[in-house]
């Protein structure tokens, strides 16, 4: 190699020395992006004192060497293999470029780019992410949005890009003395070079660290902040694979939680009236016998995008201003429980809702091994019971594998964005430019579209005007009032959507015979101290309603806005307020709770529980970052990692439905 006459701060011939500066600025550009990401979101994150962060700092400092060791290996052994022709100036570029630069430019751009993410998911990047956005939507033409939107990731990443440039060109490997023999000096440094290596690949001198382990500095509600996104991406890029786990006896997991239901016909007959005075079966009559046909109710499940409990007056007792005024009318004729997410993803969330399986691995179901695993989900129980069944989402066809996913759990039709496209009242103005069809057309087309359905009929329909980038018709915009956040101004605008629709759905036929449950695939953003924790994270609606609970309703306000002082709202009542049971429903409780409703005699497989079953208790179990958690109905959490567990909540249930739940994922016993 020639000697360079620009001058470094760092100019040595020691190829060792030059290595280890090399690698020690590769680990200040990385805590340097961690410290960005906690800055980010502070609000989420809540250290209890001086010893956790002690713990945060030293974890920070594992994960950081075991990432550099493993992303920068291939550039370590580039330089220690002892011949000449690394000491080559064409040879020391492709390395640099290639096996340096590359790998340390993912490492902070995948923890920049995280650190806006992670406000949606609560969980560090993982190796999902590849197979992720080849199946989430237009997002070539989202990305200048993303970096106008998150303008302060963007600055502060282009600074650290500049600064691994610049920084790293200021430390220099000039050529050394080829008149010495460095024969020993090379075979010793290539000696110490290894066992540097394997001391930077296991996180140091202890035990090998594997990515489960950041529970075993902090909280694990806090872990985020010991991992970093790099390291995730690389440790769980075959995620998708479980193993099986035996915390007890297979016998003493099925007495704690049994995932296999049968409806009960005693329960179907003693509990419709908690939902409804008059609820059951309505009479239609066969087209050639004339001979009368009992006919379960209509159910239609509505999943609103990224709503939250926190956003709406019917559940966040005044924490802030509600931005769903037709949903807390709604909620006076309905029944509320305190709904749970299963996850933090909508791909996560519509599996769980209508097949009662939860996602609790660091990939998705639909993204994991076990994505083409024999389902008897609700679609397809009601469709073998006579139902018609069908899907609705306004994006294009084919996001996050909707259309698979929807067939394969049974249902007989699904509807997109090319459905709608070809129907004759659709224009080509209905689309919002980056995610698909407005809310407030879209759900006017599915009102319409199950007009034509052969009653009885199932039906589950996902909105998406709530997500980013938060977009509605222009006519729309000012129209609703703004809050904290850019999704509550949405959030208003799908409420009122939803009003429209249920003002057209109020003049059809089927309406009166129709169950309405109304709940979300995750959370959105936590604005206060309360949505920020265990407790928090995971809140959504969950409203069941009967038409026939409403009574007699005034006339419906105009069509194009919501109501006025001026305008009564169709669905108020005389000082009628809405009931929230204390009983968590999370979303894979919906599943068996609608079978046990209907009461059809089908077994399945179920990893939730029916409401009429335990109504005054419930509970929700979710995956965050490399752990389970579990909390019950007296607000108690139950936390599990693979060698730690804390909290005060049902530690052995939580251990049961997990030993029980990759067990029959691994075996293909899910239905």
């Amino acid at each position: 190699m020639t000697p360079t006459r620009q001058r470094g701060w760092i100019r040595t011939s020691n190829i060792y020395a030059y290595l280890f500066s090399k690698a020690l600025l590769a680990l200040l550009l990385l805590f340097a992006a961690q410290i960005f990401f906690y800055l980010v979101n502070t609000s989420i994150f809540h250290v209890a004192d001086a010893k956790e962060w002690l713990g945060i700092i030293w974890g920070n400092i594992t994960f950081g060497i075991a990432t550099i060791g493993c992303l920068l290996l291939p550039y370590f052994v580039a330089n220690l293999i002892p011949f000449k022709f690394r000491w080559n100036k064409h040879y020391h570029r492709l390395t640099e470029i290639f096996l340096y630069y590359i790998p340390v430019l993912f490492i902070i751009i995948c923890d920049i780019c995280d650190a806006s993410y992670y406000q949606y998911t609560y969980r560090r990047l993982t190796g999902e992410i590849f197979s992720y956005l080849g199946i989430s939507g237009n997002m070539g033409s989202l990305w200048p949005q993303f970096f106008r939107d998150y303008w302060h990731s963007t600055l502060f990443g282009l600074l650290l890009i500049f600064a691994t440039f610049w920084l790293g060109t200021r430390i220099r490997l000039i050529s050394r003395n080829k008149y010495l023999n460095h024969h020993l000096n090379d075979i010793v440094g290539l000696i110490l070079g290894t066992a540097v290596a394997i001391f930077l690949l296991r996180g140091g001198f202890g035990h090998n660290i594997q990515w489960q382990d950041t529970t075993n500095y902090c909280q694990a509600k806090n872990s985020a902040l010991v991992t970093n996104s790099g390291y995730n991406i690389v440790c769980t890029f075959n995620g998708g694979t479980l193993n099986e786990t035996h915390y007890m006896d297979d016998r003493q997991a099925q007495q704690l939680f049994n995932p296999l239901f049968t409806p009960d016909s005693t329960i179907t007959a003693l509990h419709r009236t908690a939902w409804a005075p008059n609820a059951g079966s309505y009479t239609t009559f066969d087209s050639l016998s004339r001979q009368p046909i009992r006919h379960f109710n209509n159910i239609v499940v509505i999943v609103l995008e990224s709503f939250s409990q926190e956003y709406m007056g019917c559940y966040n007792q005044g924490i802030m201003p509600s931005f769903t005024p037709f949903l807390d009318s709604l909620a006076r004729h309905s029944i509320l429980y305190q709904g749970r997410a299963n996850g933090k993803k909508s791909i996560e969330g519509i599996p769980a809702i209508f097949s009662s399986i939860p996602t609790l691995m660091p990939f998705p179901l639909t993204l994991s091994d076990y994505a083409d695993n024999t389902l008897n989900a609700l679609p397809s129980i009601l469709s073998a019971n006579g139902f018609h069944t069908a899907f609705f989402h306004g994006s294009y066809n084919g996001v996050l594998s909707f259309d698979k996913l929807c067939a394969n759990m049974g249902f007989n039709q699904y509807y997109g964005q090319n459905e709608y496209m070809a129907d004759r009242l659709a224009r080509p103005s209905d689309y919002d430019g980056t995610w698909g069809i407005y809310d407030e057309h879209f759900l006017q087309y599915m009102s319409r579209r199950l007009s034509t359905f052969t009653q009885p009929f199932f039906a589950g329909v996902f909105t998406l005007s709530s997500h980013h980038p938060y977009t509605m018709q222009p006519e729309r915009v000012g129209q609703f009032p703004e809050g904290p956040h850019p999704l509550c101004q949405v959030v208003a605008y799908s409420d009122n959507a939803l009003r429209k629709f249920f003002d057209s759905a109020r003049q059809t036929e089927w309406y009166p015979h129709t169950l309405f449950v109304i709940t979300a695939d995750h959370s959105g953003q936590g604005l206060s101290r309360a949505y920020n924790d265990y407790n928090g994270w995971y809140r959504i609606p969950m409203i069941i309603h009967l038409p026939e609970a409403e009574g007699t309703p005034s006339q419906p306000a105009p069509a194009t806005t919501a109501p006025t002082a001026s305008q009564p709202d169709p669905y108020a009542s005389n000082g009628q307020t809405a009931y929230v049971s204390p009983r968590l429903m999370q979303q894979t409780d919906l599943m068996p709770t609608l079978l046990d409703y209907l009461g059809i005699p089908a077994q399945t497989v179920c990893f939730g529980t029916s409401a009429f079953r335990n109504p005054n208790q419930g509970w929700q179990i979710a995956y965050g970052n490399s752990y389970y958690q579990l909390e019950t109905a007296d607000g108690k959490i139950a936390v599990l990692t693979h060698d730690k567990q804390e909290g005060n909540g049902n530690i052995q249930l939580l251990k049961s439905i997990v030993q029980q739940y990759n067990h029959r994922l691994i075996t293909n016993n899910t239905h």
